[in-house]
């Protein structure tokens, strides 16, 4: 008689206090993951704390090995509590659990096992629960003999004759909202002999969670059966909640390493499209069957709800690769896992720049002639487009000291962008001359951010028109459609000394920081006092931009300022930049990311009454 689980990892239970399911919760030790998270109010002042539900993506126990069959033991206990739904948005949620984690334990069998489940449902849980097993064979996989009120335990048994990745969840009603909540799990029934050995092996389940408020919310959220019904989740996850797999538990491996994924989609409505980013699975077990040949070579597989899939993989190069529903909006809602690949660089299998054809090995074209031919007519000479870190003359545009009279610059490729006159054309195009190259460039995209910056020399980041490739990674540009050089005459003459002093970010106290995700800004609503700053920080991967201007905004009444105050703005700002701006006066501001806006991307400031600053910078 051995035991299915990995007893080191068991969760015991705790004992929490839970009430019923729209009263108050008893609070529950906070993890390190929820520390600094707000902290909600119940209607009586009793403080709710969020517990650390995600399930370590490696929690899982080893192969059996060649073992003769057994008779396993599982108990499995409900439990009802409140967790860390999205840490970033300080977001929590009343959760049904197995073990108090999300997904449920991780059981291991082998083919003829007799499984001896016992459920044991708290005295002060709210709800009756069950067990569904999909490798079980009998009325409803144990949900009909395993129904258990609060406060008893039921135990019942069944053998395991089918090899395979099998889902497990509670079988009571409503069904949806047990799974929903997070009542479910993995059970593997490994053949004799058990699995070849890999070198890592990982759990993972994707769940959905319908919540009466949209995504990005923060405080305690209550479960909408509404949107549960018309299948609108407002959360998709991986083991529970966001970032539980691409920040808390990422899966990890060295390169030339093998790595087996137990995926799991738990729905309760939505099929999963796995896709591993810059990944190809080399071994593919569909629906998680092991009797049949698995599929090789694969980019993205089918995971219906209450499905499975054992995905292999070998790791080629180093990198952070993404491991995603490829179903790609509900990356937006939470979908995203993380493998982290150490080792030495890879260059055979990917680098920058051209190919080196190998001795006698021909060139040819992978488009047809007319592609070809469109791209000629496109491309754009890149030659002195680099921006150098030494200190540079510009000569005919600005005085600058020599490299030798002056102290080391600073580098202006931390800063990126381009740097360049703006000149207004009798057509009305705004043309950039850029810093040290013989070219100009037309800009055809988004000429409100250079407008009023014709006839002066500028720090130009963001997006505009087409890519164009340049020499130094560090400072990309981003412009279309050469024209002939112009000798640059811009009428603002500057030194390092200025672009130093207008790139620095204000002398303000900073009154709070707000961090550009996806498609939010955390937090939504910040609260300062007048005379203080605010910092806007992009550490996505997402280009994006802070607007309180209702000639940018999409929708005029998205923003809005203080009567006697002035619109302010941001250009484009690439991943791992900011932004500040100074509040003096009282009043709300309401601002939005123009690019994003459509997708609720939209911030508030209220500035208190407070000691005024009498500048204010961008």
């Amino acid at each position: 008689m051995i035991t299915g689980i990995y007893q080191k990892k068991t969760v015991p239970f705790l004992g929490i206090g839970v009430l019923c399911l729209v009263g108050l919760m008893g609070a529950v030790s906070v993890p390190a993951r929820a520390q600094n998270h707000p902290m909600h109010k119940a209607k009586d002042t009793q403080t709710i704390k969020a517990a650390d539900i995600v399930r370590d993506s490696s929690d899982l126990p080893p192969s059996i090995g060649d073992r003769a069959p057994a008779v396993v033991k599982v108990t499995l206990t409900s439990m009802e509590l409140v967790g860390a739904l999205d840490p970033a948005s300080g977001t929590t949620y009343r959760y049904w659990t197995f073990d108090g984690k999300v997904p449920g334990p991780f059981i291991r069998v082998r083919q003829g096992d007799t499984v001896e489940v016992t459920l044991v449902n708290p005295k002060d849980s709210t709800m009756v629960h069950s067990l569904d097993f999909h490798a079980a064979l009998g009325p409803g996989g144990g949900a009909a003999i395993s129904q258990v009120p609060p406060g008893q335990s039921k135990t019942f048994s069944f053998q395991v004759n089918t090899p395979g990745l099998f889902v497990y969840h509670c079988g009571s009603p409503m069904i949806a909202q047990h799974i929903a909540n997070g009542m479910y799990g993995l059970i593997l029934v490994e053949p004799p002999g058990g699995l070849k050995h890999v070198d890592h092996e990982y759990y993972v389940m994707q769940g959905e969670i319908y919540t009466t408020a949209p995504k990005g919310k923060s405080g305690l959220q209550q479960f909408s059966v509404e949107n549960l019904m018309q299948e609108n989740a407002q959360y998709y996850v991986f083991n529970g909640a966001v970032d539980a797999v691409a920040k808390e538990y990422p899966l990890h491996a060295k390169e030339g390493e093998t790595v087996r994924i137990f995926f799991g989609n738990a729905g309760p409505n939505a099929t999963a499209s796995e896709h591993m980013v810059g990944e190809i699975f080399t071994k593919d077990y569909m629906f998680g069957s092991l009797t049949s040949p698995p599929l090789t070579g694969i980019q993205t597989t089918t995971v219906p709800p209450g499905d499975a899939a054992i995905l292999e993989l070998k790791a080629s190069m180093p990198g952070q690769f993404t491991l995603m529903d490829h179903a790609i909006s509900r990356m937006e809602k939470g979908d995203i896992a993380i493998l982290q690949v150490s080792g030495p660089e890879n260059t055979a299998l990917m680098h920058t720049g051209p190919a080196t054809p190998a001795t006698g090995e021909r060139e040819i074209s992978g488009v047809t002639p007319a592609d070809v031919d469109e791209i000629d007519h496109i491309k754009v000479s890149t030659a002195g487009l680099a921006v150098p870190e030494t200190a540079m003359n510009m000569a005919g545009m600005m005085d600058m000291p020599s490299a030798a009279s002056a102290p080391p610059p600073f580098s202006l490729k931390s800063v990126g962008g381009l740097f360049g006159c703006l000149v207004e054309e009798d057509d009305g195009k705004t043309m950039l001359k850029l810093w040290r190259s013989q070219k100009v460039y037309r800009l055809e995209a988004q000429p409100f951010l250079f407008s009023q910056n014709a006839g002066r020399f500028v720090h130009i980041t963001g997006h505009f028109g087409s890519v164009l490739t340049v020499e130094d990674p560090h400072v990309p540009s981003y412009v279309v459609d050469t024209v002939d050089a112009i000798e640059p005459n811009c009428s603002t003459r500057i030194t390092v000394a200025d672009l130093e002093k207008a790139l620095a970010p204000p002398e303000a106290p900073v009154g709070g920081v707000v961090i550009m995700g996806s498609s939010s800004f955390v937090p939504a609503t910040i609260t300062i006092n007048a005379g203080e700053q605010v910092v806007w920080k992009n550490p996505s991967g997402y280009y994006h931009n802070v607007v309180d201007d209702p000639a940018r905004a999409l929708n005029r009444v998205d923003v809005s300022f203080p009567s006697g105050t002035a619109a302010f703005g941001s250009s484009l700002l690439q991943p791992g930049t900011s932004f500040y701006h100074v509040f003096d006066k009282p009043g709300t501001y309401h601002y939005v990311c123009t690019i994003h806006e459509t997708a609720g991307m939209k911030g508030t400031v209220i500035v208190r009454p407070g000691p005024l600053l009498a500048s204010s910078k961008k």
